[in-house]
């Protein structure tokens, strides 16, 4: 069955039995069961991810039907992460999904992340994705972070040494209000961080670190950003992880 099941995937250039050994192995967390995470989690799950661990306390709404694809009419008032592990589950029985009904925060971030190979950031708002990436940097563990709004999304890899969240945005303000999006441009950019994740657990293909891709979805353009730490980053420096 494993063998047929990613034989496509296996026979491309510079991916190999070693590149689906290097998946099989791996543990990558989730951050955020919605419209990034979504995709991401189909693919991660469909290439054949050992082990992926589902961060998420929302429920579904009906308001999140067009763009998180995960779930139906019938998942209304489960939590995200458990109807999200089902559907996984569903999709590749080889792969372990486990669920975790809780929210990234300051006293629950470095726990979730310090068992990762990779971690995904699908989080909806800026200060959790601080959270993220600060305790990420503390655990030296790789992450995948995207962001989408309106038709447009952008992605990015940070590994130790690489310009960080943010060395690009700065320190996040207060929560903002949740920005309407075009339920496309959830699965483009969603799906592009799960190849991201994929390249880094196999070493197939350059990964976005010091760049970040940014997708229009209106004119179809995908550009690469070239990206630069910054030398007074607190994050970066240690001088703001805590």
């Amino acid at each position: 069955m494993e063998k047929g099941r990613y034989d496509r995937q296996v026979r491309l250039p510079g991916f190999g039995e070693d590149g689906q050994a290097a998946l099989r192995a791996a543990t990558v967390v989730v951050i955020g069961a919605g419209g990034l995470g979504c995709p991401a989690l189909v693919y991660l799950a469909g290439a054949g991810v050992g082990h992926l661990v589902i961060v998420d306390d929302d429920v579904v709404e009906v308001a999140n039907l067009h763009r998180q694809v995960l779930y139906t009419v019938a998942d209304i008032g489960t939590p995200k992460a458990v109807a999200a592990a089902a559907r996984l589950a569903a999709l590749n029985p080889d792969v372990t999904v486990t669920p975790v009904c809780v929210r990234a925060a300051e006293d629950t971030v470095d726990d979730l992340v310090t068992s990762a190979d990779v971690v995904l950031d699908c989080c909806d708002n800026l200060p959790t994705r601080q959270l993220v990436s600060r305790a990420c940097l503390r655990a030296g563990v790789p992450e995948v972070w995207a962001a989408i709004g309106g038709y447009s999304g952008r992605c990015s890899v940070v590994v130790p040494g690489a310009p960080c969240f943010e060395c690009v945005f700065g320190e996040a303000g207060p929560a903002e209000a949740r920005p309407p999006v075009f339920g496309p441009v959830c699965g483009a950019t969603g799906a592009l961080q799960a190849a991201e994740a994929i390249k880094v657990l196999t070493g197939a293909g350059q990964p976005l670190i010091s760049r970040m891709a940014t997708l229009d979805v209106r004119t179809g353009e995908l550009t690469t950003i070239p990206l630069v730490r910054d030398p007074a980053c607190p994050a970066c420096t240690g001088s703001g992880v805590r």
